[in-house]
């Protein structure tokens, strides 16, 4: 068994504190926003089974408002077992349907209240305000201060008297000295808050609010939600009705009570219509879903974002946007007309069946966009029916459609600076590097790889490697020279299974030896020789070079130039590579106008990835960019991301 506290240990318990910010936190907008306080001050006496609620609303202020009713009203023990019990649950205190008092007019009601937070809301207009209520024959007075430092409660109550009074009732009064509305502002806001309802009146200063009345709404349609119910769904057109709504757009409705504010914005942010033609003018939905409350929020001002809600509201959504296209037939019909015939030139050339299907296509967007302009709508007109003449384009569409919003944003950046034909050049010899470095990751240091082959072929096209100069289409595989070597090595050539399919490519033993050439000119710009050579010897996987490998490239280059097929003054550079450099071999080997120098195949790889993008340059040369153009960056770095496809 636990055992009991001394008096000792209880002197010394430690309890918690409420800050300053409790309120705010704990009601949030009840206590902050006007309108919200005073629909939930209306909203405790339709709990409390009244029939009748009048609000004193002082219009100039300061002066005392107040709001009574004639509901069941409180004996002394319940209004301090409610009123100081944070987070009261009134659903498991007082049940979820409301009681009445005898002499009352009697219905179905389901309770607006779920946490009793809606008492709070008075702090909104004074930081003290004075609820009465009465019951079987008494009535008692108590005062609410907020707390104005840190204690031990958020707020404190002091019954201030007791005595006789008949009936049954609540009044809640405080001197508004803040947040004041005007009096016409009170009485739209109450009565669009709430729908007309027999059993229910509101009077403000004495004058009867007319409530928002769904009985005189036409065209209702009970709508069913799979497994959940059915929910009605009312819509008023303005026309036929000779009124104009307070509440354009859509309005949804939880026991008689409007949840949020009307409006065309679907709650996934996409609007049903836009509010500032004469379609959204004319139109009004009212949408009552008892089934979701449970799902309202505390404030009343919109739904929690449950998989119940977002059920009840894609059905919601589907149906009034099919109503919308029911109703707009007429709009939607001209509309087609004058975009069709905008674009009348074009579509001529269009065989029937693609005609058909711009028809189609303009009657589905319409109606799942029934919002979206004319001038919108022919110029999407205009992008299907080009798209109809090249079919391809379809699927260009489909990609389009999955990129997000940013990346639209950067393509458009892009696109009003760069030609699709310039993008689609640079793309294309970006995307060939990066497979081109790709496959050498997977070859180069595979001791088993075939280099005439598999590697030789990849240094075709990647003679960029070495250097921005090899950039140059001007260097090209020489033959010529690769003849000169084959014969002077022919007794130690390697055995082919067909020679001829590599007439520029040496092969020995251990490795085979590629030989490209650039060409000089005079100074009338006529060939006048070679300007230089580049000798690229491939080694075997696992290859380590030493200093005499490098000497042995010195000695082709030596052999190339004596035997007359170059100038005197022609430039040899060789690389040889290999899987590991020796430690005799890191220096570059110079003799006269020959360089040899030995790198390790993951050099070359580092070398492939950053010269790649390096191409930078030339993309600002041909194009004339600025060298911190944004655009040409982005250029840049597509290919990049390319890469994870």
């Amino acid at each position: 068994m636990p055992r009991s506290r001394s008096p000792e240990s209880q002197q010394n318990e430690l309890l918690p504190r409420f800050g300053l910010g409790f309120l705010e936190d704990h009601a949030r907008r009840i206590i902050t926003d006007p309108r919200i306080a005073l629909v939930e001050l209306v909203a405790n006496s339709w709990d409390a089974g009244a029939d009748t609620v009048q609000i004193t609303w002082p219009d100039p202020a300061p002066d005392v408002m107040a709001v009574e009713d004639n509901g069941t009203g409180m004996s002394y023990d319940e209004f301090t077992s409610r009123w100081l019990e944070l987070n009261y649950n009134r659903g498991q205190a007082q049940g979820l349907e409301v009681v009445f008092p005898e002499g009352n007019c009697s219905g179905r009601r389901r309770a607006f209240g779920i946490n009793g937070k809606g008492r709070h809301s008075m702090f909104c207009f004074a930081s003290e305000y004075v609820v009465d209520t009465w019951k079987d024959g008494e009535v008692n007075s108590f005062l609410v201060t907020r707390s104005t430092a840190i204690s031990s409660t958020p707020f404190a109550i002091n019954h201030r008297s007791r005595g006789p009074k008949e009936g049954h009732g609540t009044r809640v009064s405080a001197e508004l000295v803040r947040n004041h509305l005007e009096t016409e502002s009170v009485r739209d806001l109450i009565g669009s808050k709430f729908i007309a309802d027999p059993t229910f009146k509101i009077y403000v200063n004495g004058d009867l609010v007319e409530l928002t009345d769904l009985d005189h709404l036409l065209d209702l349609r009970k709508v069913k939600v799979p497994k959940l119910g059915e929910v009605c769904v009312r819509c008023i057109d303005s026309r036929k009705t000779g009124r104009t709504s307070k509440q354009h757009g859509v309005a949804w409705w939880v026991h008689k009570r409007l949840v949020g504010e009307p409006s065309w914005k679907g709650f996934d942010e996409d609007a049903y219509l836009d509010a500032r033609t004469s379609e959204a003018k004319r139109f009004t939905f009212v949408v009552e879903a008892d089934l979701l409350v449970d799902e309202v929020e505390a404030d009343w001002s919109g739904f929690k974002d449950t998989p119940r809600f977002r059920t009840v509201q894609r059905v919601v959504r589907d149906h009034i946007l099919d109503r919308l296209h029911e109703l707009m037939r007429d709009v939607h019909k001209s509309r087609k007309r004058a975009v069709l015939e905008a674009n009348r030139s074009t579509l001529k050339n269009l065989p029937s069946a693609s005609r058909l299907t711009v028809g189609r296509f303009v009657d589905e967007l319409q109606a799942r966009l029934p919002s979206l302009g004319q001038k919108e709508l022919s110029a999407t007109v205009e992008v299907v029916t080009n798209l109809e003449k090249s079919r391809s384009g379809y699927a260009l569409l489909e990609q389009l459609a999955a990129l997000q919003p940013n990346d639209l944003d950067r393509l458009n950046d892009i696109l009003e600076r760069w030609s699709v034909h310039d993008v689609a050049i640079v793309l294309s010899e970006l995307e060939w590097r990066l497979k081109l470095i790709e496959k050498m990751d997977k070859l180069l240091e595979d001791p088993s790889a075939d280099e005439l082959h598999d590697i030789q072929p990849l240094f075709d096209r990647g003679l960029w490697i070495f250097g921005p100069e090899y950039e140059s289409i001007s260097f090209v595989s020489n033959r010529t020279l690769v003849t000169v070597l084959r014969e002077l090595l022919h007794d130690s050539l390697t055995a082919l299974p067909d020679p001829r399919r590599r007439p520029d490519i040496v092969a020995l033993p251990n490795s085979t030896i590629s030989i490209y050439s650039r060409d000089a000119f005079d100074d009338e710009s006529e060939v006048s020789g070679i300007a230089k050579v580049l000798i690229v010897e491939l080694k075997k996987g696992g290859f380590t070079i030493t200093r005499a490998e490098k000497q042995q490239a010195a000695d082709y280059a030596n052999a190339i130039r004596r035997s007359g097929k170059v100038e005197r003054t022609t430039e040899f550079v060789g690389f040889v590579l290999g899987t590991k450099i020796a430690d005799d071999a890191h220096e570059s080997l110079r003799e006269g106008n020959t360089t040899i120098f030995a790198r390790a195949y993951s050099t070359v790889l580092q070398q492939a990835n950053a010269r790649t993008f390096n191409l930078l340059q030339q993309i600002r040369k041909t194009k004339g960019a600025e060298l911190t153009d944004p655009i040409v960056e982005e250029v840049i770095r597509m290919p990049e991301r390319a890469r994870l496809f």
